[in-house]
C-alpha cells in the first residue's frame, strides 16, 4: 500500500514539473514601419538587425506597389510585407529566439526555391529548402528552436509574366517566441505540488 502511495506521488510530481509556460508568440507583420511604397528595414526593428553592419538585405513594401505581382499576393495583414533586398540572401539576427514559422510568397517566379537555415553563433543548426509561387502566400512550419542568425537563399523558378522576373521572395507575419528557452512552471503545475506535498504530509503522520 505504502508502494502505491509513493508511486502515485511520485507520478504527480513529474507531471506537475512537466508543465512550462506556453509564451507568447510574437507575430510581426511590417504594418508599424514608416508608410511609404518601399524602403530598405532599419537595423534594430522588433529587436532584430535585418541584414549585415554594411547593408540591409531585407527591405519591405506596400502591397499596393506592384499589384497582380507575388508582392501584392505576398501580404497577408496590412499592407505590407517583407522581402530580399536585391534579390540577394537575406540574414535577420537577434539574440537567442525560436523562428516558428511564416507566409511566404515567390514574387515573380513561380516555383521559387528558398532555402531557409537557422543558426546559433555561425553554427548551422537547421535547414529547410521550400518551394513558392506568386499566386498566393502560403504558411510555413520551421520550429527552429534556440537560434540567433537566420539567412533565406533564393534561386531558380519561372517568371510569371514576359519580361519580368527576379528571385525575390515576398515574407508576412514572421512569427517567433524569444522566451522559450526558459521554462517556468504553471499554476496547474504548482497546484498539483501542493497536493502532493499535503499528501506526503499526511503519510509521514500516518507513520509515526
Amino acid at each position: 500500500m505504502h508502494k502505491t502511495k509513493s508511486l502515485a506521488l511520485s507520478a504527480l510530481l513529474s507531471l506537475g514539473l512537466g508543465f512550462t509556460a506556453n509564451s507568447q508568440a510574437t507575430v510581426i507583420t511590417f504594418d508599424d514601419l514608416p508608410t511609404t511604397d518601399a524602403d530598405a528595414i532599419q537595423p534594430g526593428y522588433q529587436g532584430f538587425n535585418w541584414g549585415t553592419e554594411f547593408w540591409t538585405s531585407v527591405a519591405y513594401i506596400n502591397k499596393n506597389t506592384l499589384p497582380g505581382t507575388g508582392f501584392a499576393n505576398g501580404v497577408v495583414s496590412g499592407s505590407y510585407a517583407a522581402f530580399n533586398n536585391f534579390a540577394t540572401t537575406s540574414t535577420i539576427t537577434g539574440d537567442i529566439f525560436n523562428f516558428n514559422g511564416t507566409y511566404l510568397t515567390a514574387a515573380w517566379n513561380d516555383g521559387l526555391q528558398l532555402e531557409v537555415n537557422g543558426f546559433l553563433n555561425n553554427v548551422l543548426l537547421f535547414t529547410q529548402t521550400v518551394i513558392l509561387n506568386t499566386s498566393s502566400a502560403q504558411w510555413f512550419d520551421f520550429n527552429y528552436t534556440g537560434i540567433n542568425k537566420l539567412s533565406f537563399r533564393s534561386w531558380g523558378g519561372t517568371p510569371t509574366n514576359p519580361g519580368e522576373g527576379g528571385e525575390h521572395f515576398v515574407m508576412d507575419n514572421f512569427t517567433i517566441n524569444q522566451s522559450a528557452a526558459v521554462p517556468e512552471s504553471s499554476p496547474l503545475a504548482l497546484l498539483l505540488l501542493g497536493l502532493a506535498a499535503i499528501a506526503l504530509g499526511r503519510r509521514s503522520s500516518h507513520n509515526q
